[in-house]
């Protein structure tokens, strides 16, 4: 049985849909077909059958690197025990973004998909603390319960930290996703020799999974996503299901900028856990 032995952990919103279909180019590295089953992240799971996880590599042509990008293993917080009983010897790669920008990001992402109904990202902040301590709210959330901490999930050295309680600091190749999109070919090459692979590769750079837009009505967008569409996907009614898609994206607008008094506020509140993260990995967002 072939396993993994890399995975790429996030964070969310940081450029890890572009770092997956960089490696996916190189000879030596095969990455699973499904890109984030996340298999090891429950109840979020793309793929849920063993079997079924472990046959996305079964067909890597004996290339020395397997490896999957589900970044919803970094926020979860009974991810790393599960990977480092199967996985004690593996390589991860952890690419990171401002936490500020990647908040807002991940916001209008949500909001964008239509799982997010809250109309503004200050009233989102502000309600996170309740969403948080809801098991009500965890339970029945249409997606990934983590993706809703706006704030939380961007506590990187917190996350990190519970990583290297299980795995050496030397199994991780943190960069953060300026220099992936600055200096594309120099990071990949510093990503190379990290897994012992051909550093000269150069893959086809291309930026993938660019977030520009948000919903216009975000409890209409919401309302499409997780009433409206799987009432229709019941009835066996596709017409409406594709009429409900092309309704969805007309409702996109461009994101607009965050309010400086919110990036002023959010910077603070990362303040302490951007210092512990520069500690950990010479990584700063200050």
């Amino acid at each position: 049985m072939n396993k993994p032995n890399l995975f790429i952990l996030g964070a969310a919103k940081s450029g890890t849909t572009s770092l997956y279909y960089y490696l996916k180019q190189h000879p030596e590295i095969f990455m699973s077909p499904v890109k984030e089953p996340s298999f090891f992240c429950w109840p979020f799971q793309v793929v849920k059958n063993p079997a079924e996880y472990f046959q996305l590599f079964a067909k890597d042509g004996n290339r020395p690197i397997r490896g999957e990008a589900s970044h919803v293993y970094l926020t979860h917080p009974e991810s790393p025990p599960m990977l480092s009983l199967l996985f004690p010897d593996a390589k991860f790669l952890v690419i990171l973004r401002n936490p500020v920008d990647r908040a807002y990001s991940l916001y209008h992402y949500m909001r964008m998909m239509g799982y997010e109904y809250i109309v503004s990202f200050e009233k989102a902040l502000e309600i996170e603390e309740k969403r948080f301590n809801s098991k009500r709210f965890q339970k029945r959330c249409p997606h990934y319960f983590y993706n809703y901490l706006y704030f939380r999930s961007g506590l990187y050295a917190q996350q990190l930290q519970r990583y290297l309680s299980h795995f050496k600091l030397e199994q991780f190749h943190i960069l953060s996703q300026e220099h992936l999109k600055t200096n594309p070919l120099q990071a990949l090459r510093e990503i190379f020799r990290f897994l012992e692979v051909l550093e000269d590769f150069i893959p086809e750079i291309e930026i993938h999974n660019r977030s520009r837009y948000t919903s216009r009505w975000p409890k209409w967008q919401y309302f499409l996503r997780t009433w409206a569409g799987p009432g229709a996907q019941k009835l066996g009614l596709r017409f409406l299901r594709h009429k409900f898609r092309k309704m969805r994206k007309k409702n996109y607008r461009e994101i607009p900028p965050m309010k400086e008094q919110t990036r002023k506020n959010l910077m603070d509140r990362y303040h302490k856990d951007m210092v512990t993260l520069y500690n950990l990995t010479q990584i700063s967002f200050l």
